[in-house]
């Protein structure tokens, strides 16, 4: 899944990937399931604000698995 282009909308649900070459800086979020609540970019990668754990947070689509 890594390096692949995710097509997200706002309400899909997703799982939280984990990269094991990079620290997580919310490790309890790993391999969580949650919605997309809005789509984001992080200067020019493409990224999606996600309510996750009751929180809202914001990852790369890389780090993101659409649940189908």
């Amino acid at each position: 899944m890594w390096g692949a282009e995710v097509e997200l909308a706002v309400g899909d649900m997703v799982r939280i990937l984990h990269d094991n070459s990079v620290h997580s800086a919310w490790p309890e979020a790993e391999g969580q399931i949650g919605v997309v609540i809005a789509l984001a970019k992080r200067l020019y990668i493409p990224a999606a604000k996600v309510m996750v754990l009751g929180q809202v947070a914001e990852f790369d689509e890389d780090e993101l698995e659409k649940v189908c």
